[in-house]
């Protein structure tokens, strides 16, 4: 299955010019690489406020040239509206859910999983915010922070 990678796995990789955690641990399998248009964006914003230098961004350039970049266009809009209201608990196509609080995912994070669910990407993450959705509307490889 083809990985689509969130944002923290982007930070993460950019610490690593080795690219020992892509090749061991993130994508031991060397599956193909989806990024959404929106993790750029937040990465960029990242490394502006964090002040990266040259070398965090030609490890994380490396990995983008690589990479399948997904816009965000008119069809997900159905997708995101249907997580949404899921992970609100408020979706009329759902009448069991397993968690007992709404989930209040924040929208970068709602675009991402639903060009994952869209597009059939195992999303890749360490962000624990989509474990809701998994083997619902995507599969979720959660890796924890630590292990990286």
């Amino acid at each position: 299955m083809n990985l689509l990678f969130d944002t923290n796995i982007l930070i993460h990789v950019a610490k690593d010019p080795s690219r020992r955690l892509l090749t061991t641990i993130i994508n031991p399998d060397n599956q193909k690489i989806f990024i959404s248009v929106v993790s750029i964006s937040e990465l960029k914003s990242i490394a502006v406020q964090n002040k990266w230098g040259v070398r965090k961004w030609d490890v994380v350039n490396a990995i983008l040239d690589e990479a399948v970049i997904i816009e965000i266009n008119e069809g997900l809009t159905d997708t995101y509206a249907e997580i949404d209201a899921f992970s609100q608990r408020r979706n009329p196509s759902y009448s069991n859910y397993s968690f007992n609080t709404p989930r209040n995912m924040g929208k970068n994070d709602l675009w991402i999983a639903s060009t994952a669910a869209l597009l059939g990407l195992k999303l890749v993450t360490t962000d624990a915010d989509f474990n809701h959705l998994n083997q619902i509307f995507i599969e979720v490889q959660y890796i924890r922070p630590e292990f990286l």
